[in-house]
């Protein structure tokens, strides 16, 4: 990418972007368009064009990844398949001739109306929301942090994913792209699928990370932030790699600063809280709202109301005695919280008056215990025991949130038994009901199907 061809002056009513960045735009202008509308066959073998594709639709620009983009909006609008995009090595300062730019793009399709409409598309994105961003006042340093909502026939195939997910296309010169990625992936839940290490064709880096379209979007400000931070201060090397947890202007100029509020990934510290910046533990530990303990908070507060419903059914039963497990069951799930959130062990716990070792004994045998064996629900044993099942099927997606915010054996051991106990026990409750242990007044239990042992066993 190269800065000279582009136009970064935009007038009021002018699209300008995704928005996630507030930076200059360096916009790419198209060069020259051209339609086939049906190419030589020998030609065609040479392109490789697929059969019956022999309408063709070329395009060239100053910018080559925000053509890539471009392209890919055509595949879109228009059944056309993108056969052939190149950049041109040392970028548009150095292109072969005054309409020559960056990069080349060509469209095939069946018929040339269907290539016209796509190359419509294609320069429709590179007028209103494909473009590289200048990092320095001088705009010479210019990086490519987009998010492609929704991905076509093109990128999806260059990036091996499904068409239609969401892609952060980052790219940048080669220190800053690799500085910059590394920043981006540690920002939000995302995965790299494809790097492009430095030295390209026009000598710049990057990567596509895929994630959903929120974790997308934060990792390419995390790439931003990152781009322009090296661009603010080339040499420092006292000066550390931006990391999770930053945003575009919030690292100040010179050296990390003083303020309320601490980055934890960086300890860069902030006068003022950034609205995409929230409280792991207090102002001294601002996380993004991406990392991965927040899912897990969240999930423990679906499962308390989760709980609590289960609960409301067993009152409205008469199952008091199941009412005042489920009351244990979520304390327990509250006192999980209260112990992620400050980092202090879990107190010890008793569910329905049985340890840890005891209710994994008592869910291993229900059979010879309740007379109940491994079971699955079924519509006739009423709403006390969907409510049962499905707490206890989020108290599992729960514990998972928990290993993947705690991923070492050793870390939070603690919470992690309580979790898998917690489970445990509302499959322990759901049994218990169907024995007719709490004497509900409207019981229902219906047949009880499952695997019973054998007789002799």
């Amino acid at each position: 990418m190269a800065v000279r061809g582009t136009d970064s002056r935009a007038s009021a009513d002018e699209p300008t972007g995704l928005g996630l960045v507030d930076l200059p735009p360096l916009k790419p202008r198209v060069l020259a368009l051209r339609t086939i509308p049906r190419v030589d066959e020998q030609l065609a073998a040479e392109w490789k064009l697929p059969d019956g594709l022999r309408a063709a639709g070329l395009v060239t620009c100053t910018s080559d990844d925000a053509l890539y983009v471009a392209l890919d909006e055509g595949t879109k609008a228009a059944p056309v398949e993108v056969v052939y995009a190149r950049s041109f090595y040392a970028g548009s300062n150095h292109a072969s001739g005054p309409l020559s730019g960056e990069a080349i793009g060509v469209y095939a399709a069946r018929d040339p109306d269907e290539v016209r409409e796509a190359l419509d598309a294609c320069v429709r994105t590179l007028e209103r929301e494909a473009w590289f961003y200048a990092a320095d006042e001088a705009q010479e340093l210019a990086f490519f942090p987009h998010v492609v909502r929704s991905t076509g026939s093109y990128l999806s195939r260059q990036a091996g994913i499904a068409a239609g997910a969401p892609m952060a296309y980052l790219i940048a010169p080669p220190l800053e792209s690799m500085v910059a990625l590394d920043a981006a992936l540690k920002a939000a839940s995302v995965r790299l699928v494809k790097w492009f290490g430095p030295p390209s064709e026009t000598n710049f880096g990057g990567g596509y990370l895929v994630g959903d379209l929120a974790a997308c979007e934060a990792a390419a400000r995390a790439f931003a932030a990152a781009v322009v931070d090296i661009a603010r201060a080339p040499t420092d090397v006292a000066r550390s790699a931006r990391a999770a947890g930053e945003a575009l202007g919030a690292r100040p100029k010179g050296g990390r600063g003083t303020g309320k509020y601490r980055v934890l990934a960086t300890g860069e510290r902030l006068t003022d809280k950034p609205e995409h910046l929230t409280h792991l533990l207090d102002d001294e530990s601002l996380v993004d709202k991406a990392h991965p303990r927040l899912p897990l908070r969240g999930k423990l507060d679906t499962l308390q109301g989760l709980i609590l419903e289960a609960q409301c059914a067993a009152d409205g039963d008469g199952a008091r005695g199941l009412v005042g497990e489920l009351g244990e069951a979520l304390e327990l799930t509250r006192a999980i919280v209260g112990a992620e959130v400050t980092g202090r062990p879990l107190a010890s716990w008793k569910l329905a008056g049985l340890s840890a070792s005891e209710l994994r004994y008592h869910t291993h045998h229900t059979h010879e215990l309740y007379g109940v064996p491994f079971m699955f629900p079924s519509v006739r044993q009423g709403p006390v025991v969907a409510r049962l099942y499905t707490a206890r099927a989020y108290a599992r997606e729960a514990e998972l949130a928990l290993y993947l915010s705690f991923p070492s054996a050793d870390e939070r051991a603690d919470l992690k038994l309580a979790m898998n106990r917690l489970s445990s026990a509302l499959y322990l409750m759901t049994i218990k009901y169907v024995a007719g242990r709490y004497a509900g007044e409207n019981l229902r239990p219906g047949p009880v199907k499952g695997w019973k042992p054998p007789k002799n066993a």
